[in-house]
C-alpha cells in the first residue's frame, strides 16, 4: 500500500523517529496543534475565496442593472 510517494515501511520509520525525538507524551499535543493549524489555513483559504467571489458578484449585478436600464430606456 502506498500513500503518495511513501510506502508503509517509510511511514513506520518516520513515526518511530518522531516518537523517539518528541516522546509519546508530546505527540498528542503536536497532533492537536497541527490539526488546528490546518483548520485555520483552510478557513483562511475559504475566506479569501469568499472575498474574491464577493468582489466579482457586484460587478456582474451592475452590468445586469445597466443592461436592464438600457433596455427600458429604449422601450
Amino acid at each position: 500500500m502506498r500513500i503518495g510517494p511513501l510506502g508503509i515501511w517509510e511511514l513506520l520509520i518516520i513515526l518511530v523517529v518522531v516518537l523517539l525525538i518528541f516522546g509519546p507524551r508530546r505527540l498528542p499535543d503536536m497532533a492537536k496543534g497541527i490539526g488546528q493549524s490546518v483548520r485555520e489555513f483552510r478557513k483562511g483559504v475559504r475566506d479569501i475565496r469568499d472575498d474574491i467571489n464577493a468582489k466579482d458578484t457586484p460587478k456582474k449585478t451592475e452590468e445586469v442593472s445597466q443592461s436592464e436600464a438600457a433596455t427600458e430606456s429604449k422601450s
